[in-house]
């Protein structure tokens, strides 16, 4: 059995702003997934779609102080022996998105962050020369 190694962020979308802010994230690759920062690729793909997708999706967040982002990835599916093989989407899991306006860590006093939080991990971005 083969997996494609994550080379990046195929497609990223603010499915929904109220009740509770959501985020789609797909992957072209399962193999590395679960040690990338998820959160950098979500706010670098924010901005990409410019500075009024970043401001709205953090003020949603900043109203209900919590979100969700769900991400799947692209991976290889067998047809079977001489079928050849294709890529298709599968579901990797939903993930609880934070918007800390007052973190405690001394390195984050600047101001506020962004925490994801994963079974495994937690990651933090401060969002300091983001727009907000």
């Amino acid at each position: 059995m083969r997996t494609k190694p994550v080379d990046g962020v195929l497609k990223m979308d603010v499915v929904a702003l109220d009740p509770r802010p959501a985020v789609y994230l797909a992957y072209d690759g399962l193999g590395g997934l679960s040690q990338r920062p998820l959160l950098r690729d979500i706010v670098d793909e924010l901005q990409r779609k410019g500075p009024e997708a970043m401001t709205g999706f953090l003020d949603a967040l900043k109203r209900h102080r919590s979100g969700q982002v769900h991400v799947y990835f692209s991976d290889y599916v067998s047809y079977g022996i001489g079928g050849g093989d294709a890529t298709a989407e599968f579901f990797f899991g939903t993930f609880l998105l934070l918007y800390d306006a007052a973190p405690n860590a001394a390195a984050f006093a600047n101001g506020p962050q962004l925490v994801l939080v994963r079974p495994t991990s937690i990651e933090r971005l401060p969002l300091e020369g983001f727009a907000r």
